[in-house]
């Protein structure tokens, strides 16, 4: 890792420059220190402190006394004195807490060299101008819904996390390969097929049935029920029915196999048009059937090889060195397990899409499946197994508990939607006379869509959402609607900034001098570090948290000083800059989480 990867953070890399450089002014540098080295140590020691009274950064000096063999006390007491003695202008002033050197950095120092770059572009684009990462080519795995299913809010959460951890990657300079693993074979097929051919509703599937995938579940769930509730006779008669259909779908031949063609595209595009309604995309689909034969063949050859063992009919091999028990390729029955298409996707992953990473979002119940997997890929001999990576996160549940397509309690995704787009029509009735229908619709669309994602992403992906549609649609408190009110009220003093003739400047930004103004400005040159944190953490929810502060500290700034009213001109310009600033940064931190904010609310 080098220093110019770190172009964006300018204050930091000057108070670390400051610190070098009194250094070398009061101590010998023991020759085992490479400059370039105590460089990147020293700014990687340096801290925000947690409150912002006790300074912008903190540096405890523990590290580099022990490097320099000197006292930490007296080492901070020395870089103090050597640091103030310079005079800087990035340098508002300097305290020392026994061995911990707090700075407090300009704030018309920072507002002159830090807006400009944000009017610009240039600060977000910081990390993808001659990144090293950009070499790495990264494929991350979302979605993965099962066709024949219902498209339901557990899936609705990682197709969000999984979106915008692509977006976040991009941003970070890596280059992203967003893709989908459909899991459209197998035995939940099979029982819905059977429910279907049993079905004895009115309600029949055809091209004009709306939502059909929901449909196409609901005949799963009855197929379940059938089995849950039938006598031990009738049991192994439908157990066997649904065997038979199996065998058919295997065979790729017959009434069962149209069937399933049939309603396996109903269910692509009805998941289609829930991507398109998210704004979600992919650059490529994989799907179960498609490994099947590979999965077999895999397993072929590396029995060949010595790695896979026969065991009691089953083929495998012993994982317990790593206390993951027996790696189970293959059944004793001669079929393969979906760890095993897994193994075979994985292939495909590496040897025809050249990828160096890969990222897989999937729930928390797959975590032993994927120590499995990856352990597995690694005794393959597939060198990028150690960068593979599996983003766990927690079931979405109601308030009762837990969800489940099987037992029909699942909430779908499209009931979700609609919920919202419910509550946010009823915010959005008293400009029925005031916008164009078109507006009104889009407006609408853009604040379901935010709030769902937001709800989604709020969260650390480690826990469960219990999720309430209610308190995500409030535009108060941490929500979307809140954060794109934040934006939509930006946009109109703009507006209203314009009509009068005002202007923004980067001329006076030397007069943004008050405490709400620092407190906004530190929030906004924050946020390319968290942006960064929330990608190579894999937790969209730190932005989410940093974009919520942010509109927090907007608010009371726009409180707290007069903007139009301003005292004199070039005050007003520098406000309205400032204000240009938060706009920016917000959509751009808005658009990292998948959202597109409403200009007018």
């Amino acid at each position: 890792m080098q220093l110019n990867e770190f172009s964006y953070d300018v204050a930091r890399l000057e108070l670390m420059e400051l610190i070098y450089s009194a250094v070398l002014d009061n101590f010998t540098i023991p020759s085992d220190l490479i400059p370039e080295q105590l460089k990147l140590d020293i700014f990687r020691t340096l801290e925000q402190p947690p409150e912002q009274k006790l300074g912008d950064y903190a540096f405890p000096c523990f590290k580099l006394a022990k490097a320099l063999k000197s006292n930490p006390n007296e080492l901070a007491t020395k870089i103090k004195s050597a640091i103030e003695a310079k005079n800087s202008q990035w340098i508002s002033h300097l305290e020392l807490k026994g061995a911990f050197l707090n700075t407090f950095i300009n704030q018309q120092t920072l507002a002159k060299n830090f807006i400009p770059t944000i009017l610009s572009g240039d600060n977000f684009s910081a990390f993808t101008v001659n990144s090293p990462k950009n070499a790495i080519r990264t494929m991350i795995e979302f979605s993965q819904p099962n066709t024949h299913k219902e498209f339901h809010v557990g899936h609705g959460r990682n197709v969000c996390l999984g979106d915008s951890l692509c977006r976040l990657y991009s941003y970070a300079g890596y280059q992203v390969v967003p893709v989908n693993y459909i899991g459209d074979e197998g035995t939940h097929i099979a029982k819905c097929l059977w429910g279907i051919k049993n079905y004895q509703g009115a309600e029949t599937l055809s091209e004009k049935t709306p939502n059909k995938a929901e449909w196409l579940g609901q005949r799963y769930v009855e197929a379940n029920n059938a089995l849950k509730d039938a006598s031990d006779e009738d049991k192994q008669k439908i157990q066997a029915e649904i065997s038979l259909i199996l065998k058919k779908l295997e065979s790729k031949s017959g009434e069962e196999y149209e069937l399933w063609k049939t309603t396996r595209q109903y269910c692509l595009d009805d998941f289609n048009s829930i991507y398109s309604w998210l704004d979600v995309h992919f650059d490529h689909f994989f799907y179960e059937s498609e490994v099947s034969e590979a999965s077999q063949e895999i397993v072929e050859e590396y029995m060949k090889k010595g790695l896979f063992v026969e065991d009691n009919g089953a083929v495998g091999f012993d994982m317990s060195d790593k206390k993951l028990g027996f790696f189970m390729a293959r059944k004793s029955d001669g079929t393969t397990l979906y760890i095993t298409k897994d193994l075979a996707l994985a292939k495909v992953k590496f040897n025809q899409f050249n990828i160096q990473k890969s990222i897989y979002v999937v729930g928390s119940e797959q975590n032993f499946h994927f120590k499995q997997l990856f352990y597995a890929l690694e005794k393959m001999g597939f060198e990028a197994a150690k960068d593979c990576y599996h983003l766990s996160y927690g079931m979405v549940v109601r308030p009762e508990g837990k969800m489940s397509s099987r037992s029909g309690n699942s909430f779908t995704f499209l009931q979700l939607i609609k919920i919202v787009q419910d509550e946010i029509q009823t915010y959005l009735d008293k400009y029925k006379n005031e916008w164009s229908d078109e507006r009104i619709l889009d407006t609408a669309h853009k604040l379901a869509v935010g709030a769902i994602k937001y709800g989604m992403l709020i969260a650390d992906p480690n826990k469960e959402i219990v999720f309430d549609p209610k308190e995500w649609v409030s535009f108060e408190g941490n929500s979307g609607p809140y954060l794109m009110y934040s934006y939509a009220r930006t946009q109109s003093i703009l507006t209203k900034s314009q009509e009068q003739g005002y202007h923004s400047s980067t001329d006076h930004l030397g007069s943004l001098t008050h405490e709400s103004e620092r407190e906004l400005l530190r929030a906004l040159y924050d946020f390319n570090k968290t942006a960064l944190y929330a990608a190579e953490n894999y937790k969209p929810s730190t932005l989410a948290h940093h974009l919520f502060g942010m509109c927090k500290s907007f608010n009371r700034f726009y409180v707290e000083v007069s903007v139009l009213k301003a005292e004199n001109d070039q005050v007003r310009s520098a406000r309205i800059a400032l204000i240009e600033s938060f706009a920016l940064t917000l959509k751009t931190g808005l658009h990292l989480l998948g959202i597109t904010p409403p200009d007018k609310m």
